[in-house]
């Protein structure tokens, strides 16, 4: 970096904010200056862990006193869009934010808009784009060693909005973030678990997560540019055996590229001769995940004014936040879409109350 001096970070949300604590903690390139959730048992252990730094319950206090130079936004996704933006009104000079961007296109453009008027950097967590096995894949592709990609299969577990959307991020970085050509979706909302299965699994289908509705299946396939075709399976019913979070397998016209889910053992398979061999990683950075190199790199974006080459850009979120969208907007209207997505609001939320469901 050709600047050497630390940002001073804070993290909102303390459940998922810990990874990212963790990573400010062990990179040089930050100070943590505080936490804040609501939960004020969960943020004095939080503190205490980490050489008893301030900690807040008041998110705007928290901004007023501290004034940090980098916001990493962790709550619930229906808080992302009002935090992002008190983040950038306050100061902040950069903001990372949690996934998926928000609950609908409106908001996601409100935080593009409000990042673009002050010039801000704001970054989206998609780390596997900057982790190990995903480069790998992607530069195994650019190499053609599996010959002409012509399809992409992503499966996950979890509600679409939270978690397929980086499945959906996931396939468009390996294809070079090429433009959607259409999307087709379509959707099931199911029964909810009964008592006694919530009691035994805490993701266990009630209707609702992080603030919004959810599903319990999704389906897609969507066509790129590129001439490659993706498919996408989440929910706990759709899945397939022996496939769980983050499954990704690539199918060329000589071979195929698969990484079993982010626990993969191999991390990447290759299969170009009738059997699957693991296909070494590139140069360790951090660890599979990508979380710290995300987070180094994103130093360098606010002290050097490089935002729009980080790989987790606002820019590259939101072209598979659309994807994201469009395809329940699919499942809505019972058609295919083609991009730009004219729908600004949930469409899960519009489907929901047109059923009566409300």
């Amino acid at each position: 970096m050709s600047q050497k001096r630390e940002l001073t970070a804070a993290v909102v949300g303390l459940n998922m904010g810990r990874g990212h604590i963790s990573a400010y903690h062990k990179l040089p390139e930050y100070k943590l200056a505080a936490v804040c959730d609501i939960n004020e048992e969960l943020a004095k252990k939080v503190s205490s862990e980490y050489d008893h730094v301030s900690y807040y319950t008041d998110y705007i206090e928290m901004l007023e006193k501290v004034k940090p130079d980098v916001v990493c936004v962790a709550t619930p996704n229906n808080l992302h869009c009002e935090m992002t933006i008190q983040a950038i009104d306050h100061g902040a000079k950069g903001v990372y934010c949690e996934k998926p961007i928000a609950v609908n296109m409106r908001e996601a453009k409100m935080m593009q808009n409000a990042a673009m008027k002050k010039n801000i950097p704001l970054v989206i967590g998609h780390q596997r784009r900057v982790s190990e096995p995903y480069i790998t894949m992607r530069n195994a592709i650019k190499d053609g060693l599996i010959g002409e990609v012509y399809l992409m299969r992503g499966i996950c577990a979890g509600d679409f909005l939270s978690d397929g959307t980086h499945t959906i991020d996931s396939l468009l970085y390996l294809n070079g973030d090429c433009d959607v050509q259409w999307v087709l979706g379509q959707i099931y909302r199911g029964p909810f678990a009964s008592e006694e299965e919530q009691k035994a699994n805490r993701y266990a289908y009630v209707g609702k997560r992080f603030g919004h509705n959810v599903e319990r299946g999704a389906i897609s396939s969507f066509q790129l540019s590129n001439g490659v075709r993706c498919e996408t399976i989440s929910g706990d019913q759709l899945l397939m055996p022996g496939r769980w979070y983050q499954d990704i397998e690539i199918f060329g016209s000589s071979g195929r590229l698969w990484r079993n889910n982010d626990q993969s053992n191999p991390p990447v398979r290759i299969n170009t001769k009738g059997e699957w061999v693991e296909l070494p990683l590139i140069d360790k950075i951090d660890g599979d995940s990508g979380l710290i190199h995300g987070h180094r790199l994103f130093a360098d974006t606010v002290l050097n004014g490089n935002g729009t080459n980080h790989p987790m850009s606002m820019e590259n979120a939101m072209r598979g936040f659309e994807v994201v969208m469009a395809i329940y907007e699919s499942a809505r209207l019972n058609a295919r879409i083609e991009p730009p997505l004219l729908q600004e609001e949930f469409p899960l939320d519009l489907m929901m109350k047109e059923r009566g469901e409300f």
